[in-house]
């Protein structure tokens, strides 16, 4: 039974992605949704039921191919770090991602198993510290800057309330050197803004600029109600 709320832990919010196209993000959220309480047992997804679950309209084959294999590559790169006073930690997120198909590629099915070392990221919410949203709102929504926002904020989704400052901003979204924080305001944030509105109840973004000479922006400030935190998975 495919599921339909994506959840997984807070980490996850940290992977860089700005250079995957909306497509691949699509599918790997609906990967990683189905993968959500199957330990590290391997999942399997056909072509139709793969694009449906990412809101894919297969109009061409080919396309459809190239894009699971440049996700695929994508994934082979994703690890997750941790750093400590006395341990440093590497490891990747997937031990299989196979994509197999037919002479013609009318068929597609995709293979993926997550990392045992990993697999709390996606089983074990007693821990605490956990991101959820409707899959298909996510994939309704056609930035990726957007998109990374969007999960950013329902990180947040029971406090309703988020301060970032402005490097971590940057951060968070891979925005490049060359974006001066005008073109963070005219080119992110006011396209969010309009993007994510159909998700949030009375979503705001407030700029705080410092006292300083030329008032650089120092932090953003996104609001909104506090969401319902009952998103039953």
């Amino acid at each position: 039974m495919n599921k339909q709320i994506t959840k997984y832990k807070n980490e996850v919010n940290t992977i860089p992605m700005r250079d995957w196209t909306v497509e691949e993000m699509n599918f790997f959220f609906a990967i990683l949704t189905q993968l959500r309480d199957e330990s590290t047992r391997r999942i399997e997804l056909g072509k139709r039921e793969l694009a449906e679950l990412a809101n894919y309209s297969i109009e061409h084959n080919q396309r459809y191919e190239t894009t699971i294999r440049n996700l695929g590559e994508k994934i082979s790169n994703l690890t997750y770090w941790e750093k400590t006073s006395n341990s440093y930690m590497i490891m990747p997120l997937f031990t299989l991602f196979k994509a197999s198909w037919n002479d013609n590629l009318t068929e597609l099915n995709v293979k993926v198993s997550v990392n045992e070392e990993f697999e709390y990221i996606l089983n074990q919410w007693e821990l605490g510290g956990w991101t959820a949203f409707d899959l298909q709102e996510f994939t309704e929504i056609n930035s990726t800057y957007s998109k990374t926002i969007f999960r950013l904020l329902k990180q947040w989704r029971a406090k309703g309330k988020r301060e970032f400052s402005i490097s971590e901003f940057r951060n968070l979204l891979s925005i490049p050197d060359s974006y001066k924080n005008s073109h963070i305001n005219e080119r992110i944030i006011n396209n969010a803004k309009k993007d994510l509105d159909p998700y949030f109840t009375n979503l705001k973004i407030k700029t705080v600029k410092s006292n300083t000479r030329g008032r650089p922006v120092t932090c953003l400030l996104y609001t909104s109600d506090a969401a319902d935190d009952s998103l039953r998975v």
